[in-house]
């Protein structure tokens, strides 16, 4: 019998299931050969366990090529756990000067990690970064002058209480496209 394809919205947390279980520590070398999961912690499901990753791709190759496949004997079953986890990359930058271009803003931002998309205009941007370890480094580019301006940098998050509500959705990046092929 096939598996079910993943849902189509990634995030940085993909389950995994594996029938029979497998040994913890080849399911952990398994998911590391992908990338450096933040961290990795057993479901209540036997077999099951939940991986997430500092970088979106990381986590996007994982449930591409696990799912389906056949670990230590075991078929496994991986699929994106529903959460916003993905946006933790996500950056709010106030103060940009209307004449800046998003292609700058992101090459200023490039300088600290791959960016995955900017969005916005005016004095609002959005920069997502596909690894959440790139964006808090970006976070010291709080000050940098883009045009003659000082830019400030928040996290999504904190800018969204400072704001009172939050971002437009449509000023989110949407994750990035992906295949179960």
């Amino acid at each position: 019998d096939s598996c079910p394809p993943p849902p189509s919205q990634p995030s940085r947390t993909v389950s995994v299931v594996t029938q029979p279980p497998v040994d913890e520590a080849v399911l952990v070398a398994s998911l590391g050969a992908f990338g450096t999961p933040r961290s990795i912690s057993p479901l209540a499901q036997k077999g099951a366990y939940s991986a997430t990753f500092f970088d979106l791709r990381a986590a996007v190759a994982a449930a591409n090529r696990l799912h389906g496949a056949t670990l230590g004997g075991s078929r496994v079953r991986a699929r994106f756990l529903d959460d916003a986890a993905w946006r933790q990359g996500l950056l709010a930058v106030h103060g940009v000067a209307p004449t800046v271009h998003n292609v700058e803003v992101a090459t200023l931002f490039r300088n600290c990690g791959d960016v995955m998309d900017v969005r916005g205009g005016g004095g609002l941007r959005v920069v997502c970064f596909y690894d959440v370890r790139h964006a808090y480094a970006a976070l010291a580019l709080s000050g940098t002058e883009l045009h003659g301006q000082p830019i400030h940098v928040l996290t999504a998050a904190l800018a969204a209480a400072a704001t009172g509500g939050g971002l437009s959705p449509s000023a989110l990046p949407s994750p990035p496209a992906h295949s179960f092929a």
